[in-house]
């Protein structure tokens, strides 16, 4: 009836609540069964008749739960069980139904029925996975470490079928997200199962700066605090070798956009940490990438990153940008772009490509014409991904895999 506003917000808190929004009084009403500790509620909608329906879901740790509240009988609804993952919610109609778009670790893309009234649920579009044997998909695990400042670091390993815990234990390749603001979650991740189907444990880190783990830890990482989150790479891969779960001497560090920056960035500021990195469509020069950036990215990069068009943010990142500490990195680097890339420019890469090779480094260079912010046509993705595995695993000394 338009008096009031359903919606998610951390506003006085860690982590986003079901929120209420009087739209005459103009006040805000946390509703008790959004306020979970420890995860943000997400994916908010109302349907039915009068509204009946409060239908979201809770993200905890990149794992969605689905959540339902009866607005005319004031109680909870009993939810089905879906396939883990993550969830897009749309509920229409009368009598109601919502439907549930899955997009998990084993689930590629499902779309579920629900009945919020029964509580019931039936599948109407089932991935055929592409002959691919389900059973071999690897579940991730969340882990859970401090970092030498204390902050709880938080990331999802798969660990690759028969892997050994202590001697013995799978090379790992970390997979950085981009952003910064984004957030690893158990979502389909085709090229995670594909490596660690070859035999490589892939770790997806959520260093601090990251959603999903409260409004402070996403803060983590601003400004002069950038370089806090490289170092996480660096404590986590300490930490996963200490608990035998991976070898850290057989560790690469690979990222795109964001998480290209970030591959370069631990690459020169802790030489000898990762044996090998690929970074895919990389910031190297901070001063370049925030100049170009578009009006809107401009915005939230001032949070991020400064105001790069002050003097004390301009001398900040002549020190503290990649291409600054190139001479420092003395390990072999995959380089990738798309050529018409509209948000990172591709001399972001070749500037690195060039500065490598000048200090003796292998820095091989895989320029793609007909791709812009990531590989979207299926014979490059296909043509990339296996010369990704081949570098990496020939530089981590791993056998071919199946």
């Amino acid at each position: 009836d338009s008096a009031a506003v359903y919606f998610s917000s951390n506003e006085g808190r860690e982590f986003g609540a079901l929120t209420r929004y009087d739209v005459a009084s103009g006040k805000l009403e946390v509703i008790a069964p959004g306020a979970p500790a420890g995860a943000d509620v997400e994916n908010v909608e109302l349907c039915g008749a009068n509204g009946q329906y409060l239908l979201w879901t809770e993200n905890r740790d990149g794992f969605d739960t689905l959540k339902g509240w009866d607005r005319t009988a004031n109680r909870a609804l009993a939810m089905p069980q879906l396939p883990e993952g993550k969830y897009r919610l749309d509920c229409e109609g009368s009598p109601a139904k919502l439907l549930v778009t899955v997009n998990g670790w084993a689930t590629p893309g499902a779309i579920w029925i629900v009945d919020p009234a029964g509580g019931t649920a039936r599948e109407v579009f089932a991935p055929n996975l592409a002959g691919i044997d389900p059973a071999r998909l690897i579940r991730p695990q969340v882990v859970r470490y401090k970092a030498r400042d204390g902050v709880e670091l938080q990331g999802l390993l798969y660990l690759p079928a028969g892997a050994k815990r202590g001697a013995g234990a799978p090379p790992v390749l970390f997979d950085v997200h981009g952003g910064p603001s984004g957030q690893s979650a158990a979502n389909f991740e085709p090229v995670a199962q594909y490596h660690a189907g070859r035999g490589l444990a892939v770790f997806q880190p959520n260093v601090r700066g990251s959603t999903g783990l409260g409004r402070t830890y996403s803060t983590l990482d601003d400004r002069e605090k950038r370089l806090d989150s490289v170092r996480d790479l660096v404590d986590l891969k300490a930490a996963l070798a200490k608990d035998g779960l991976i070898d850290g001497s057989r560790a690469a560090v690979m990222g795109g956009s964001y998480g290209g920056y970030m591959v370069n960035a631990v690459l020169a500021e802790y030489p000898g940490e990762f044996a090998a990195g690929v970074s895919l469509f990389g910031v190297a020069d901070w001063i370049t990438a925030l100049e170009i950036a578009s009006p809107a990215l401009k915005a939230a990069d001032r949070i991020e990153y400064g105001d790069i068009t002050e003097p004390k943010w301009r001398e900040f990142y002549k020190v503290n940008s990649p291409i600054r500490k190139a001479g420092q990195i003395r390990v072999p680097v995959l380089y990738s772009h798309g050529v018409m890339d509209p948000r990172i420019d591709i001399y972001e890469t070749e500037v690195m490509v060039k500065t490598l090779r000048a200090n003796g480094i292998d820095a091989p260079f895989i320029r793609i014409p007909d791709e812009g912010h990531g590989w979207r046509k299926l014979a490059n993705q296909l043509f990339y991904f296996r010369k990704q595995a081949e570098f990496v695993e020939q530089q981590l000394g791993l056998a071919a895999g199946e």
